[in-house]
């Protein structure tokens, strides 16, 4: 392969595996959204409990949702949006509400599916169940809301199980030390990686300019230059007995 190619491959390449990254995260949160980019009504929780943990429902948008999954909740709209949000909703559908148990009345939010819609004077009544408790003949469990409780916080239109389990992983003293530490190694990494290639670049210099340079003398002496000249000399002796030199 040509070496200018190569090496524009080289460049390219990070930039493209940048991309590509970026492109799967805006594709899956785009999915997870109810195909949406819009976020600005989009509510996440994570869901600590196995009630949606059931048999799946696979005839139903949001089939089952595992413990620890993160749920992506399109809120209940304001104002005129919410007679035509409550009015689409379906059997099959699950509902994020704020719940009261009727036993221990411990306020807890809760995600369940809607088994049945019943409406009166523009009023709808929806009772809900779990999927593991559905699974569950003799548990006869539901919770029952309405458009006008005010209980609803949202339709879920998306579940990331791996998601929500790595916001759990992060959130323990181990996940926070792996969030600092991770970081900090691929830097020193980096850091190190670059001083070697310095290294070996500045090395390979020196390696050229003594190949390009003059021959040093192999005793370890100097060199000498030597300058050669046309003319001679040539000393005479005088009558008077002092020598002269002439050229």
């Amino acid at each position: 392969m040509d070496s200018k190619l190569y090496a524009g491959i080289r460049k390219v390449a990070p930039l493209a595996a940048v991309m590509v990254v970026i492109g799967s995260a805006v594709g899956y949160a785009w999915v997870q959204n109810g195909n949406s980019l819009d976020f600005s009504e989009t509510d996440y929780k994570i869901v600590i409990s196995g009630s949606m943990d059931g048999e799946p429902r696979d005839q139903y948008d949001i089939p089952t949702i595992p413990v620890g999954s993160m749920v992506f909740i399109h809120k209940v709209p304001s104002g005129d949006g919410a007679e035509s949000f409550y009015a689409s909703l379906q059997v099959g559908d699950v509902l994020t509400f704020d719940y009261s148990h009727p036993v221990s009345h411990e306020d807890m939010v809760v995600t369940h599916r809607i088994i049945s819609i019943s409406e009166s004077d523009r009023v709808y009544t929806y009772t809900l169940k779990g999927d593991s408790i559905a699974d569950d003949p003799t548990n006869g469990s539901v919770q029952v809301v309405t458009s006008t409780s005010g209980d609803v916080i949202g339709k879920v239109v998306g579940v990331a199980p791996w998601l929500g389990q790595l916001v759990v992983f992060l959130s323990t003293w181990t996940g926070k030390f792996c969030l600092i530490i991770v970081p900090c190694l691929i830097l020193i990494g980096s850091e190190v990686v670059s001083i070697v290639r310095t290294v070996r670049a500045d090395g390979k210099d020196d390696e050229e300019a003594v190949e390009e340079g003059t021959s040093e003398d192999p005793t370890g002496s100097d060199t000498v230059e030597v300058a050669f000249t046309d003319k001679v000399e040539r000393i005479d002796v005088s009558e008077d007995g002092l020598f002269r030199r002439s050229i």
